[in-house]
Formats: C-alpha cells, structure tokens, sequence
C-alpha cells in the first residue's frame, strides 16, 4: 500500500529504508512516522520506546496526526488477524506482481508475531 500511495501522489519512498527501519524514507516526517510504526508494531518493545516514539511524532506532526498513525497500525493489525481467521489466502498472481517489492521489503523473511 505504501508504493501504490507513494506512486499516486508521485512521491519517492524508499522502501529499503522502511524495511532496515531508519534513514529517509522519503515521505514528510517519515523518520518519526517509521519510529512510531516500527515501536507499535515490535512485539519486543517496551513502554518506553512507543511512549518516546509517540512523543516525538506528536512534537513534529500534532496530537492528530499520531492518532491517525495509531489508527492505521491497529487497522492493519486488524486486517491480519481478520485474514488469518477466516483462512484468507493472498492470490498467487497478486504475490507475483508484487515480488519485487516483497523483495525490496525483505518481507519473505520476515517472522509472524503468532
């Protein structure tokens, strides 16, 4: 979603960046939109670094932009555990057209939290 986003509103994200989790990512804020989305999303962080990491993106971007930012975590969160349950599989043919960037993401090897 992040590269058809970037796409439509012609904007160069590095997805290699997201992936390592630091550096530009090409996106206003992303350094502090990455922290927060890195934090909400590691089963091994602490309280401490999802309180920093909201702080900070609060500083930069305001109350409601972090709400939004929580908002998309939980719904993608969401969206996970809803495919899981019902047994959903992502077809063949949309995993093949997006090979390069699961590639570029390193998303093959990436380890469920269940």
């Amino acid at each position: 979603m992040l590269s058809w986003s970037g796409h439509e509103n012609d904007t160069e994200i590095d997805l290699a960046a997201v992936a390592e989790g630091g550096g530009a990512v090409g996106l206003p804020l992303g350094s502090e939109l990455l922290r927060f989305a890195s934090a909400a999303a590691d089963p091994a962080a602490d309280g401490a670094e999802i309180h920093t990491a909201r702080h900070a993106l609060v500083g930069v971007g305001g109350r409601a932009m972090m709400i939004d930012a929580a908002a998309v975590a939980a719904n993608f969160h969401m969206m996970t555990r809803l495919a899981d349950g019902t047994g959903a599989r992502y077809p063949a043919p949309s995993v093949d057209a997006a090979a390069s960037t699961i590639a570029r993401m390193g998303a093959a090897e990436m380890v469920s939290r269940r």
